[in-house]
């Protein structure tokens, strides 16, 4: 008996405990949320499961777009523009707003278009030929956050890399925190929207074009899957929802894209919750396929075409995986071939050796174990500075570059020494 009334006793305890509290519920699009931890000042989105505020806590909610807070027994939402500071207070309410006040509160944005695109004017890597663009949003907590550089060719409207920060808490800022530095971009001019000027190769219309490719009689097409996604693959999902979707689409073999393209991005998941790397993402090549029986030419491009816009797919999707953990001198490149018609895929156009064996966590993973298997998608590692002697605008510092032939051009130049004076 004793042992029931104490039990009874605890959880009238633990329920009195959670109710002195208030509750911010989020909706999709998430708000920001910013508050005072100590010294620091951070800046996160919250979990889908909302926030818990104690008595007497406060917090900011922002939102670019606009910022709507719903509460129970109020028939509208209160539109408080883009910011809002709330406050737990000693009877158990929020208060801090005209006409809500109560235990509970739900907060969302307007609408996903928060990040706008701008030109950066600083120049990303090997990308001087190109446009320079940022994606990103100011907001009055913490500047400007960058979400992501991208290297991108304004006269075939083609991405050349994109670059971001692959972290677990990529949601979350600290204030001293300078992470517009680590893109090596800024806010420069403000770009309008490409796509109100110029006509993109849309999902629907790849679609609706692919399906006629492979009803065709004959063709080498129909015996495979393409899809027309965001090279950009990871848990990155408000690309594919924003306003700037077309700039990061590309044409995938689906296989590859499903199967150790996805395992190499579920290692980095995993190995990004305790280090930070800097990722840029790019493709090279123009992929082809055997031509139709009858037809002249040996190999034609592997490609959709919907009215007068062309999709081709890629040779090669390529990752440039540096660690941005001062412990850590991590940095490779995985490349994947995204045809399935390679006879024999391998590494030598880009390099030597293989050196995904060398990373252990890559290994060690599912990628690891999977990645030399053609019809997953053929998957290898290569040294940055090798790659960046195949690909011209591969995101490589030149003076590494000169650095690097320069030290073996003094080895080679050495040892000629050495043959012409035997000793």
């Amino acid at each position: 008996m004793f042992k029931d009334n104490f039990g009874i006793l605890v959880l009238i305890a633990l329920g009195c405990g959670f109710s002195q509290s208030c509750e911010v519920d989020v909706r999709y699009p998430y708000p920001l949320f910013s508050k005072q931890f100590g010294s620091k000042n951070i800046t996160f989105r919250a979990k889908k499961s909302g926030i818990r505020l104690s008595i007497g806590e406060s917090i900011k909610i922002y939102c670019g777009s606009g910022l709507n807070l719903e509460a129970p027994y109020y028939s509208s939402s209160y539109n408080v523009q883009q910011t809002a500071f709330i406050t737990c207070n000693k009877d158990n309410r929020i208060e801090k707003l005209p006409d809500i006040y109560g235990e509970t509160l739900t907060a969302y944005c307007k609408s996903t278009s928060g990040p706008q695109l701008y030109e950066s004017q600083k120049k990303l890597p090997n990308c001087d030929g190109y446009m320079n663009y940022v994606i990103g949003e100011k907001t009055p907590f913490m500047g400007t956050t960058t979400k992501f550089a991208l290297c991108y060719d304004i006269e075939s409207f083609t991405l050349k890399y994109a670059n971001y920060i692959a972290y677990q808490k990529h949601d979350m800022w600290i204030s001293h925190e300078g992470h517009s530095n680590e893109l090596s971009a800024d806010f420069g001019q403000k770009v309008d929207n490409l796509d109100n000027y110029f006509h993109f190769m849309s999902q629907s219309s790849f679609n609706n074009s692919r399906d006629q490719m492979q009803n065709l009689d004959e063709t080498f097409f129909k015996d495979f899957q393409f899809d027309f996604d965001s090279i950009l693959q990871d848990d990155l999902d408000e690309t594919k929802k924003s306003d700037f979707a077309y700039i990061f689409n590309i044409m995938w073999w689906r296989t590859l894209r499903q199967n150790n393209w996805r395992f190499f991005l579920d290692a980095l998941k995993k190995r990004t919750k305790s280090e930070k790397y800097l990722v840029y993402i790019g493709s090279y090549g123009n992929a082809t396929m055997p031509a139709r029986k009858g037809a002249t030419d040996l190999l034609v491009d592997l490609s959709v075409r919907s009215s007068n816009l062309v999709v081709t797919a890629p040779t090669y999707i390529w990752s440039y995986v540096k660690s941005l953990t001062t412990d850590n001198e991590e940095e490779f490149v995985v490349i994947a071939h995204n045809s399935p018609y390679v006879v024999a895929p391998d590494h030598s156009e880009f390099c030597t050796n293989d050196i995904c064996d060398e990373i252990a966590w890559l290994k060690e993973s599912q990628f690891g174990h999977l990645r030399r298997i053609p019809t997953f998608g053929y998957t290898f590692c290569c040294r940055a500075e090798d790659v960046a002697k195949v690909i011209n605008y591969f995101p490589y510092a030149k003076e590494k570059m000169e650095t690097t032939t320069g030290a073996a051009t003094d080895i080679q130049t050495s040892k000629n020494i050495e043959d012409d004076n035997p000793v």
